[in-house]
């Protein structure tokens, strides 16, 4: 503390996150500390539950009382234009985003290729035979870049197949509110019939399967289900969650590098990396013959409330 007094270096950087109970974030946060303190650095961790007051009150602490030389972060959602890192207070600390950004802000960030993760979740239902398909996105999480990009991922996918792209195919839920979002989706279900859903991520696609389970629709004898993420989650439910793998440690440990390599002054002009998706294939999707679409015989059968 006394040579970082001297220096005005606290060797601290900072790693802003939703959850710390959601393993991505887990992940994420042992690639940058392991990854930090090769270099010499700490890792303080905040946690902002996807709200903007919290993550201002974080990055402001991290910066002013902590005096922490720069942080990662892993944006709240917001509208354009309105998120912490807008901020003018912020412009020259040195910050690196993760798995979202803003398109209207310069900043080092590592992603996801997330329209090429999209493309393949949507590619890989199509090549089982699939040709109604929903994505399915949590409302919360829908304007961001992320979940913008797996969209247009889906969308290009079904154009390449030659498959009609029906706006209704498309939806927003409020998993927070299960009885809500099940609501929502069951009528989305009932006008549609698809036989298959792509969720934007894999707490989204849990959640789904829970609300089909509800219904007495079977995964993936009637529903086909994908998630994003590859979460341990997707491996703990029944049927385990087919899904699109990024390497969260991966993305920790990059992001760091380019954070302290910035610090150092060893990198210039903004940098951004993207992570190639891979995809992981499990049960929820099952195996169905090429051909002509189905319905879904059960989707009649359920109750909305």
């Amino acid at each position: 503390m006394a040579r970082g007094l001297v220096l005005r270096r606290s060797h601290l950087i900072g790693l802003v996150v939703p959850s710390i109970t959601n393993d991505f974030c887990a992940q994420l946060y042992q690639g940058a500390e392991s990854y930090a303190v090769e270099r010499g650095y700490g890792v303080l961790l905040s946690v902002t539950k996807e709200d903007l007051r919290k993550e201002k009150s974080a990055l402001e602490r991290l910066r002013r009382v902590v005096q922490a030389e720069g942080v990662i972060a892993l944006p709240a959602p917001s509208s354009p234009g309105k998120s912490s890192f807008h901020d003018q207070a912020l412009a020259d600390w040195p910050y690196v985003l993760v798995v979202r950004h803003f398109p209207d802000l310069q900043s080092d960030r590592v992603l996801c290729d997330d329209v090429k993760g999209g493309y393949m979740a949507t590619s890989h239902l199509i090549a089982l035979g699939h040709r109604t398909i929903f994505f399915v996105s949590d409302a919360r999480q829908s304007g961001c870049s992320n979940v913008k990009a797996r969209c247009t991922g889906y969308r290009q996918a079904l154009g390449q197949a030659g498959l009609r792209l029906d706006p209704a195919c498309s939806i927003d839920v409020h998993i927070g509110r299960p009885p809500e979002a099940q609501t929502a989706l069951f009528k989305a279900l009932r006008r549609r019939k698809p036989t298959a859903i792509f969720a934007n991520n894999d707490p989204t696609a849990v959640a789904i399967l829970a609300f089909l389970n509800s219904a007495k629709l079977k995964v993936p004898d009637d529903i086909a289900l994908v998630g994003f993420g590859n979460l341990n989650v997707s491996r703990l439910v029944n049927p385990q969650l087919t899904t699109i793998d990024y390497g969260a440690e991966e993305m920790g440990r990059l992001a760091a590098t380019v954070l302290i390599d910035r610090l150092q002054g060893s990198v210039t002009g903004q940098h951004q990396i993207l992570l190639e998706p891979h995809l992981v294939s499990r049960d929820s999707c099952g195996a169905r013959s090429s051909g002509a679409d189905r319905s879904t015989g059960h989707l009649e059968l359920m109750s909305v409330g």
